[in-house]
């Protein structure tokens, strides 16, 4: 509102003196403001008399065939569908749409309808080719088609919104240019593909997380150092021999996994990764860690296990911040009383080693909860000592793949009694 009282002119914007009303000027600002005033109170009260749309949920083919425009969200994944239900391209409020799990064969290029679609997932199907279609969805924030024998996908460069992609396990050859110029992707999954060679990804600077598994690499691909907003990376199952001192640097890196490569070493350079909060490096052929590991400003969770290490550092510094820590399925014949430094400690595995004894001192690990020692040779349990830490709870003395082995064995044994009870049913 603007009003004229005595020589003021006011709005909710403005208090003016006037003088002389004569000045066209003047006059004009004031019209001006008025209309800027008078805009602002009609698209208010626009967005506050806009229809809120009501989330509602089909929990069968029947409710999409009944007012299909209310239908907002439809989950049917494990529904042993084997075709996709046509009545959802009539579904065009359709906001989030999952048919994982099932086996369906292919989806209708009708899907491009579906104009309001922001998450959709659709792996763990028989899906063998995307159609174009998918590609106008321009509202789409979340996208997953992994886990199908696709190898072709269409131009995603009009997802312009699409923050998660998830094209792992598929038959692709080539990663699609119109994806690796997604600036908006803050995940991308592209593990376990068919690739003949890496991209560049330079260009994906909002990356916060990458999953790179199964790719047959030697070395990492091009451009990781740019992407400096990544926080989560996972190269595993993969042939890499050492870790580039570009990864070690990332500034904002809290989660890496390197299992199951040809890592022989761990560079002095790991002390320059200062963000790490975990780190896997199982599955590897390290013998040795170096000290700086234990140094790490914030790094709580570490897995060293199934790799070739026979001894740890015997000057491990005092550390106050490792919560887990794996170093099981190794070749230590001996620990170093270093370890018990790590007084915050909550979970150790040291099982399947070769280890006699062990080191006085673990009474030194107060919060110790988990504590993991099976298949070793010892000679002797320091059970005093164990039983001075006061939240200990579970001592394991058998390994986990001892136990996960009775568990299929036992599994086997009824499954086979079952059978048996079946067969002699029959035969009556």
């Amino acid at each position: 509102m603007t009003c004229i009282s005595g020589n003021f002119v006011y709005d909710q914007f403005t208090f003016i003196r006037v003088e002389h009303m004569k000045s066209p000027i003047l006059l004009l600002f004031i019209f001006f403001t008025f209309g800027i005033s008078l805009q602002a109170q009609q698209q208010t009260a626009q967005t506050e008399n806009k229809p809120i749309v009501k989330r509602k949920d089909a929990r069968s083919v029947d409710d999409l065939k009944s007012n299909p425009e209310e239908i907002t969200h439809v989950n049917f994944s494990r529904r042993n569908l084997t075709s996709f239900p046509l009545e959802l391209v009539k579904c065009i409020n359709i906001e989030e749409l999952t048919l994982s799990f099932n086996e369906i064969q292919s989806i209708p290029d009708g899907i491009s309808s579906l104009k309001k679609l922001k998450r959709l997932l659709i792996s763990n199907n028989k899906i063998s080719s995307i159609p174009e279609g998918l590609g106008s969805l321009t509202e789409l924030e979340i996208l997953d088609i992994s886990s199908n024998p696709v190898n072709t996908v269409p131009d995603f460069s009009a997802l312009q919104k699409l923050k998660v992609l998830n094209i792992s396990s598929l038959q692709l050859t080539t990663i699609p240019k119109s994806i690796l110029g997604l600036e908006s992707l803050n995940d991308l999954n592209i593990s376990n593909l068919q690739l003949t060679s890496f991209p560049d990804l330079s260009q994906l600077k909002n990356l916060h997380s990458l999953g790179i598994d199964g790719s047959k690499l030697t070395e990492l691909p091009a451009g990781i150092e740019k992407l400096i907003l990544l926080r989560t990376f996972s190269a595993s199952n993969n042939a890499l021999t050492s870790i580039p001192k570009a990864v070690l640097t990332l500034p904002a890196l809290r989660n890496l996994t390197l299992s199951k490569n040809a890592i022989t070493a761990l560079p002095i350079d790991i002390k320059n990764a200062e963000t790490l909060f975990s780190l896997d490096i199982s599955g590897n052929k390290l013998t040795t860690v170096p000290k700086e590991l234990f140094s790490l400003a914030r790094l709580q969770n570490l897995n060293l296990s199934e790799n070739q290490i026979t001894s740890l550092p015997n000057d491990i510094p005092e550390n106050t911040i490792i919560r887990e820590l794996d170093i099981s399925y190794n070749a230590l014949k001996q620990l170093s009383p270093g370890l018990w430094k790590c007084i915050k400690l909550h979970k150790l595995s040291i099982e399947n080693n070769q280890l006699i004894t062990l080191p006085s001192g673990i009474s030194a690990l107060k919060e110790l909860s988990t504590f993991t020692i099976g298949n070793n040779p010892l000679e002797s349990i320091p059970i005093k000592e164990l039983m001075m830490i006061p939240s200990l709870g579970d001592i394991g003395l058998i390994s986990r793949k001892t136990i996960e082995k009775k568990r299929e064995e036992d599994r086997m044994k009824k499954e086979k009694e079952a059978n048996q009870k079946r067969e002699l049913k029959n035969a009556k």
